[in-house]
């Protein structure tokens, strides 16, 4: 996962930071909601969808051979 911004305040985080605030929930230890939570404004919005991102990184691989 790239870096995600906020829906609601704009802050751009990343996977880790993200990881750290679903940590304290208590639905991370059971498979987790799915959901992305901004460590500024505690927003949650649906994860953004793999498959762009998986694209991009093997296009990006290819580029550069």
């Amino acid at each position: 996962m790239t870096d995600t911004n906020c829906a609601l305040c704009g802050k751009r985080f990343s996977e880790e930071e993200c990881a750290t605030t679903c940590s304290r929930c208590a639905m991370f230890g059971t498979g987790g909601c799915h959901k992305v939570r901004c460590p500024n404004c505690g927003y949650e919005m649906p994860a953004p969808p793999r498959l762009p991102a998986l694209i991009a990184k093997v296009v990006k691989k290819l580029v550069r051979k």
